[in-house]
């Protein structure tokens, strides 16, 4: 699995891009929620959630998928599919988890983040997965359009915790099966 433009690259992730994914991942989601979730829970979830412990075991592990964008050879944004218990709203037990989808800001706006949905979804379909679900916090209304826009729709809520910082977050699916 490979997409490319003229100067986007996205492939597979492997256990040697590691650091480069926990340190991507650190800071988009720090730049993402700084303002609604305090800086020492902040802090304490980000040093877990993106150790580089925490991304060589999930990039070594076959059932999960990471897909890094690069420009020319630079990293820029990534994605991560993960099978996890969907919650009651989703119901679907062949969906798959689009965990993760981040670009750094100075990357917005440029496609990359179209291009990692894509290659998301063709890998999930690939997987066997009938629909893909997601979380979104429901302030990032940039988010919530995007997704939209490639036809996920909205089935709950739920709240999502972060330390003792607990915040609402919108379920969406896209069904994979007519694809």
């Amino acid at each position: 699995m490979a997409a490319k433009s003229k100067t986007i690259f996205i492939r597979r992730a492997s256990p040697e891009d590691a650091r480069v994914l926990s340190t991507m991942g650190g800071l988009t989601f720090t730049q993402s929620y700084a303002s609604i979730i305090p800086a020492e829970e902040l802090t304490s979830y980000t040093s877990r959630a993106f150790s580089l412990e925490q991304m060589g075991a999930e990039l070594g592990a076959a059932e999960i998928t990471y897909l890094l964008a690069l420009v020319k050879t630079r990293p820029c944004g990534y994605s991560k599919l993960a099978p996890t218990p969907p919650p009651p709203a989703v119901g679907d037990a062949k969906s798959v988890e689009l965990t993760r989808l981040y670009v750094l800001p100075e990357w917005a706006g440029k496609g990359i983040g179209t291009m990692l949905i894509k290659e998301a979804l063709d890998a999930a379909l690939e997987r066997g997965h009938y629909s893909c679900w997601l979380r979104v916090w429901t302030g990032n209304e940039r988010a919530i359009r995007f997704y939209h826009h490639w036809g996920f729709r909205e089935v709950g809520s739920e709240p999502y915790n972060v330390g003792k910082c607990s915040e609402t977050v919108l379920l969406m699916i896209r069904d994979l099966s007519k694809e």
